[in-house]
């Protein structure tokens, strides 16, 4: 069942028309299936979507005064989940045609009971005035917003405005709520604005929405466009305000849907897969690959993706780069020392073997380097392609004695 939110100032002007477009479009761009009921005689909510409302032969006052006419039969579908239930000047001899009417404060209130279920939210355009059409859209509301023009005179507007909702609550509509009063037409460098907004606040704690309208000349263009605000200007700061707004009213009715998770950001020490080199300056003590000294001989492990880095140390056998097929990247002045090392150091009973360190990607060699050409401890192993093996992520692995 939808949520009827009735848009209400009995002072003309104040930004109820443009309230009603703008967050009607705002809840529409979220995907909430939206009707915009026009309660004004002058049209003005008609207009400024582009429908030309006096030229209708039926609207929202045959809806009122001719019970036989439903309402889906004179909604127009006017944007994607927006529809519009226009009105012109022949609204305003309703009131005098619902004096007489039994029960004629809830005339709107069952009409729309017919559309509530095709609509999530139903907004109502109410008249710069607290007569009958007003109180119908009080009585079939769920919740009223109070545009405020941040002036003198809309500041005594409201107090007579809360008179009429407390007696609708009293007598017609128990369940009504207001869900905030919406400063409108605020312009920031003015004392005198932010002076009314703290005095209404004062006035009516908790009542006073933490969104404001800021005063611009697009609110002026938009319904001379037959735009809303959203369309005219997506990326205008009241847009943005109206987008807030509708994020509050879902949040009121507790549909806000739960923000995305942040996407994790990806690992400091992702360590790509081309050969490493070595290199003797750290430039931060965080990046230094740890060895331990005591023994000589251990693993480190560095998650990588798509593979994992290896870095042995200790007496190891020396590799023959003839071991390695042609594409294998192999540091050739460090095969040739260790070469050369080696040729003095082989025994005859066992292969040759001695102190070195080798560098290796799924058992793939990188780098084959004698341990007296290893820089010390506290300094840091580098891509070649300048990214360095971060120790806040490694993990040590069981010692490994390759004896």
């Amino acid at each position: 069942m939808s949520h009827i939110i009735a848009v209400a100032n009995q002072k003309g002007g104040v930004g109820k028309t443009t309230t009603t477009i703008n967050l009607g479009a705002a809840l529409a761009e979220l995907g909430r299936y939206t009707l915009l009921a026009d309660l004004d005689p002058q049209g003005g909510l008609s207009l400024g979507l582009g429908l030309a409302a006096h030229d209708l032969d039926l609207t929202i006052y045959n809806v009122l005064t001719d019970a036989r006419i439903p309402v889906a039969g004179v909604v127009h579908h006017i944007r994607p989940h927006l529809d519009l239930l226009p009105s012109n000047i022949d609204l305003a001899v309703a009131e005098v045609q619902l004096v007489s009417a039994m029960g004629r404060e809830y005339i709107l209130r069952d009409a729309l009971s017919a559309v509530r279920e095709q609509y999530e939210y139903i907004l109502l355009d109410c008249p710069p005035s607290l007569g009958l059409l007003t109180v119908n859209a009080l009585t079939a509301a769920d919740v009223v917003l109070v545009p405020l023009q941040v002036e003198f005179f809309a500041l005594r507007g409201v107090e007579s405005l809360m008179d009429i909702i407390a007696r609708v609550q009293r007598r017609l509509n128990p369940r009504l709520e207001i869900i905030g009063l919406l400063p409108t037409m605020v312009d920031p460098r003015r004392l005198h604005d932010q002076r009314v907004i703290n005095e209404v606040k004062a006035t009516y704690p908790g009542k006073v929405l933490d969104i404001i309208i800021k005063e611009s000349i697009k609110f002026a263009e938009a319904p001379a466009r037959q735009r809303s605000i959203l369309e005219l200007d997506t990326r205008h700061e009241g847009a943005q305000a109206y987008r807030a707004l509708a994020r509050a009213v879902l949040r009121y009715y507790n549909e806000l849907p739960p923000e995305p998770p942040p996407l994790p950001e990806p690992p400091r020490d992702m360590v790509p897969t081309a050969a490493l080199d070595v290199a003797t300056d750290a430039p931060d003590s965080s990046e230094a690959l740890s060895m331990d000294p005591s023994n000589g001989t251990g693993a480190q492990q560095i998650s990588t993706e798509p593979e994992t880095l290896t870095v042995f140390t200790g007496e190891l056998p020396v590799f023959d780069s003839n071991e390695f097929s042609s594409d294998t990247p192999v540091n050739e002045n460090a095969a040739a020392s260790s070469a050369e090392s080696s040729a003095s150091d082989v025994s005859s009973e066992n292969d040759a073997v001695e102190d070195a360190v080798v560098v290796t990607t799924d058992s793939r060699l990188e780098e084959y380097i004698p341990l007296g050409d290893v820089p010390s401890m506290g300094d840091t192993f580098v891509a070649s392609d300048g990214g360095t093996v971060d120790l806040d992520s490694t993990t040590v692995s069981d010692s490994i004695n390759p004896d």
